[in-house]
């Protein structure tokens, strides 16, 4: 629409120029065609991987470290405190992340999980609580591989939303008019 704004502006004065009711013509079967296109689904294809410079990356695995870290901690206090394995998966990620919240005010920057616009940072800290608790209701792992399992799955779930950029879902409140607050 803005290119034909563009063509419009420069073309005028033009007699070769189509008049209003071709113009008019037009414009409904380009949107006519344009709504077609819309209800077909579409392919989901992968997001491109982030490209960032050594120090991003550094900290970026600093702090998936830590995320796994105070995860596991979490969640083995709520099986201290006697809780059930769903408590102590939530005592898990709320302790990890609320570091990252922590962090984030001491830093001056917007708080990560509190934005739609970050990539995810709770899913990660939830799933490494899991596997760590279910390997220790298990018994079959030592300790260590415990340990282990927990901080892969949470490492490797932080990894692939940062590189991927895989954010929480968001709706559109302006196009279903659902929302509390609409932005302009």
């Amino acid at each position: 629409q803005q290119q034909q704004q563009q063509q419009r502006r420069s073309d005028r004065g033009n007699p070769s120029l189509p008049t209003p009711a071709t113009t008019t013509a037009t414009t409904t079967t380009t949107l006519a065609t344009s709504t077609r296109r819309q209800e077909e689904p579409e392919t989901m294809e992968p997001p491109e991987p982030k490209s960032y410079d050594e120090l991003d990356a550094t900290l970026d695995t600093l702090d998936a470290i830590g995320l796994s870290a105070f995860a596991i901690i979490g969640a083995q206090n709520g099986v201290r405190a006697g809780m059930p394995i769903a408590v102590s998966a939530i005592c898990g990620m709320t302790t990890s992340t609320f570091g990252g919240v922590t962090r984030d005010v001491l830093c001056g920057r917007p708080v990560r999980i509190v934005h739609s616009n970050a990539e995810v940072y709770a899913p990660p800290a939830l799933l490494g609580a899991i596997t760590y608790l279910l390997a220790l209701k298990s018994k079959v792992l030592t300790p260590g591989s415990r340990l282990s399992a927990a901080v892969l799955v949470c490492m490797g779930c932080r990894y692939l939303a940062v590189t991927y950029n895989i954010k929480m879902h968001t709706w559109d409140t302006q196009r279903d008019g659902r929302g509390v607050a609409i932005r302009k």
